[in-house]
Parts: C-alpha cells; structure tokens; sequence
C-alpha cells in the first residue's frame, strides 16, 4: 500500500506551527527528589496550518480545485483513522547520516538522522533519493526495508554485510507519516468558488 500524500496547496497561511511531543511519568517523593521515567524512545511531532483561501472551480479562466483536493485526501483517510505522508520542507532531509557500523555479521541498518546530538528513526525514506555509503564507497548492493501495513521505506538490508569497523552513511529524502487529529473539518465559504481553513492539525505517527 503506498500513503496518500498531503498536497502542495498555494493559500497555506503563515506562520506553521510544529509542537514536539514527549510523554514521562513523574513522581515526588516526600522529601521533594523527583524521579521521572520517559515513555517515548523518540517525540512525536504535532503540525497546526491554516488556509486563507482553497479555490473550488473555474474562475477567470483557471482552474483552481485546491479545496476539492484537500477535501479528497481528508476522506481518503476516512478523516483521520488512516495515514498520509507530510512533506516538512524544512526538515526533510539528511546528507552523509551514519547508520551505523559494520561488524562483518549485520546486513540489516535502519535509517536515521541525528540533529543536536539526538538520534531518531526515518520510517518512511523516499525511494529514489538514496545514496549508500560503506566505508566511503557508493553501493547498490543492499534492498530496501518496508513495513508490511503502509509500505513505508525504513531500512537496508545489505547482501553481504559490511565488514568490521566500516562506516555505513546515507543521504536521501524524507516525508512523515502523519494522521489527522479530529474527526470534523470546518471549511468557510467566504467567498464565490473560494474557500478557507481556519485550522487543520496533525501528528506525525510510530509505524514500527
């Protein structure tokens, strides 16, 4: 199965809004130490956008069915129980990422990216942008790793394994998978054959 993707709309309203989510359990004990367990290996992050105006149909000669568009996707997803993929054109890419090294006996390599020093998993790689690296050599010697539910692209899985001490890197580009996070989407037909989206989030989601 291959993700829907959120389409490239023109009326998007700026500023876009990207929460970071974490989820930990706190506890005070009576002399005030404080002691926290984190229930999340890596955040989730929560997108809120907004659309000043979605066209519906011809007007002055061109067509414009941005509104008819987004409406599509939202039910294509059955307004949320299913995922699409969201293309974050600030964090959508990474050059020269480690995945790892080789120990002459693991073929499989997830991939990742690491910003500040935090290390994340990539769970839905572009195919067709990647770039393979072992010990600084391109190769195509690998196959790619997918999710059996949505077709995600998350690892390699190389045909022989990279030997001891090799340094495995990848460059390719990314989208997130993502799930609507209401049930209702409220348009505004302020005007003829166009439309608006006061507010419209989302959530990037855990496929593995």
């Amino acid at each position: 199965m291959t993700l829907p993707a959120f389409p490239n709309l023109i009326g998007i309203k700026f500023p876009v809004s990207r929460t970071e989510i974490w989820s930990k359990q706190r506890q005070q004990a009576i002399s005030g130490k404080r002691t926290s367990l984190g229930w999340f290996s890596y955040p989730l992050y929560q997108y809120e956008i907004a659309f000043e105006y979605l066209g519906s149909g011809l007007l002055n000669g061109r067509n414009n069915v941005d509104f008819q568009t987004l409406l599509g996707l939202v039910n294509q997803t059955n307004g949320g129980a299913l995922p699409f993929t969201w293309n974050d054109p600030d964090d959508n890419y990474v050059a020269g990422q480690s995945l790892g090294t080789g120990d002459g006996a693991t073929t499989q390599f997830l991939f990742q990216r690491t910003l500040g020093g935090f290390t994340e998993p990539i769970q839905n790689v572009t195919a067709g942008t990647i770039t393979i690296e072992v010990a600084g050599s391109p190769t195509s010697a690998y196959t790619l790793m997918t999710d059996p539910n949505w077709g995600c692209i998350y690892g390699v899985n190389f045909t022989t394994a990279p030997a001891s001490a090799a340094a495995i890197t990848a460059t390719f580009y990314f989208t997130w998978p993502c799930q609507f996070d209401d049930d209702k989407t409220e348009f505004g037909n302020f005007m003829f054959r166009f439309w608006e989206l006061k507010k419209l989030t989302f959530t990037t989601m855990k496929v593995l």
